[in-house]
């Protein structure tokens, strides 16, 4: 079921909300592919040596489908390359209800680390506030804050997600991105932390 689940998320996430009120009536959705030129795994285990954090780069595919002016679906593949042997492909697939400069979303979230030496499968949910609104007639400000909960193998971590971002429309169904993502997880051995910044293009369809 798993497998099924992840092997259909690259091709299906939330990024921004519509660009304006008349053309989130035509808006069907949109799938981007990017980069990260950068991507942090920090992690702060209490009273140990393993501390500390690695970077390094990847890329991932996300998109949206709008069912109606109201109601979409979301999902994103990424793939995380930290220095060293470590890596981290997230699964993300959800839904979420739009307003004209809000939205609340959730989403299934799953995260599979493998450092070389262990591997982890964890997953969960996630729910999260949107929003966006135009600076100008091709560039528009998006935002969003949620919290997201895991388990992996019956333990549990939780947090706070925050990103940032900015959208520029090139023409009626190409346009770019940029934006900075962080996820802050607490559970009882220590803290992890995961940050993002990530480019790229996005192709519009049905507008």
């Amino acid at each position: 079921m798993r497998q099924s689940l992840a092997s259909a998320v690259p091709f299906v996430v939330l990024s921004c909300l519509p660009w304006s009120s008349a053309q989130a009536e035509a808006l069907a959705g949109f799938v981007d592919a990017y980069y990260l030129p950068w991507t942090q795994l920090k992690v702060d285990v209490d009273g140990s040596e393993e501390s500390g954090d690695v970077e390094g780069d990847g890329y991932g595919v996300k998109g949206l489908l709008r069912l109606t002016d109201q109601v979409a679906f979301n999902g994103e593949y990424q793939r995380s390359d930290w220095d060293g042997p470590s890596k981290l492909d997230s699964y993300r697939l959800g839904a979420g209800y739009y307003w004209r400069y809000f939205g609340v979303a959730a989403e299934y979230i799953n995260q599979q680390i493998d450092s070389g030496d262990a591997e982890a499968d964890a997953d969960g949910a996630g729910i999260f506030l949107r929003t966006s609104w135009m600076g100008t007639s091709n560039l528009a400000f998006t935002g969003s804050v949620g919290y997201v909960r895991l388990s992996d193998s019956g333990e549990s971590f939780d947090g706070f997600e925050f990103n940032v971002g900015l959208d520029f429309r090139i023409t009626r169904n190409v346009g770019l991105f940029a934006d900075y993502r962080s996820t802050q997880y607490d559970e009882d051995a220590g803290d992890l932390e995961l940050n993002d910044a990530r480019v790229g293009v996005r192709l519009l369809f049905g507008v």
